[in-house]
């Protein structure tokens, strides 16, 4: 079995043995989720300015992203996964149309006849599922169903991080690790300008959120200072996520649908 076929395999299965306990929030309930109010502080400098923009996010999963632009006000949004049907509660969050698609197959057969399409595109915890075989035709896709001038924006693990191996290997699907230097040399030699990382900061901690956090600052500083002296990265994020932004450039797109 492929490693493309075994991610997909793995998520069906999970998706059959636990969906009767998967929980379908209704709209009073997701958006005061504290994941999405999260979400909300974290976004609203990177997401476009005009509220009719076009925005795609793959791999949505219980919706938090999504969420947090409806609340936030956008009105054009759009979601990709597998397993559509189990989510279909999301669509009635909002009485402007949420479009919820299936990926029958991958993200870049997914993409291939939406060129120039979306004004942003996000990704939370997906890169990192791609086999490293895929990865150029996945990416090449992105950049090609952005509008120009559009963003992509990717979460994941750090493999520079404090916990790179568990990270890594807390799930059977995930693929690839990445750091920022492979991922914004991935980001480049695709096409993408003005590759961005950006750092999470919590909205209004408690006193346990505060605590926790200087805690960690302990622990970030040894792998920042670890990383340094015998690390390669010439960019410093050791927090345990990455999150960067990208914009389509005026590189002409090497995203062929005839090529996989």
């Amino acid at each position: 079995m492929e490693p493309n076929a075994f991610v997909k395999e793995v998520y069906r299965r999970m998706s059959l043995r636990h969906a009767a306990t998967q929980a379908r929030a209704s709209w009073a309930e997701m958006r005061i989720n504290p994941r999405v109010v999260q979400a909300k502080h974290e976004l609203q400098l990177l997401l476009p300015q005009r509220k009719d923009a076009g925005i795609l996010d793959i791999g949505f999963g219980q919706g938090w992203f999504l969420a947090a632009c409806l609340d936030l006000g956008y009105a054009n949004l759009a979601g990709a996964d597998f397993g559509v049907a189990n989510k279909s509660n999301i669509e009635s969050w909002s009485v402007r149309p949420i479009v919820l698609e299936e990926i029958t197959d991958n993200i870049g057969a997914f993409l291939a006849d939406r060129a120039e399409r979306y004004d942003f595109i996000h990704m939370s915890h997906v890169i990192e599922h791609i086999p490293k075989y895929s990865l150029l035709w996945t990416v090449d896709a992105l950049y090609r169903a952005l509008k120009r001038g559009g963003t992509l924006m990717l979460r994941t693990p750090n493999m520079e991080g404090p916990t790179a191996n568990s990270s890594l290997y807390v799930t059977l699907a995930h693929e690839y690790g990445f750091s920022t230097s492979n991922l914004e040399s991935l980001l480049d030699i695709c096409g993408f300008d003005e590759i961005r990382f950006h750092r999470a900061t919590v909205f209004q901690p408690t006193a346990k959120q505060r605590a926790g956090n200087a805690l960690r600052r302990i622990f970030l500083k040894e792998s920042e200072i670890r990383h340094r002296l015998f690390g390669v990265s010439t960019i410093s994020v050791h927090d345990s996520e990455l999150i960067a932004t990208a914009k389509r450039g005026p590189v002409a797109p090497f995203f062929d649908p005839k090529f996989q």
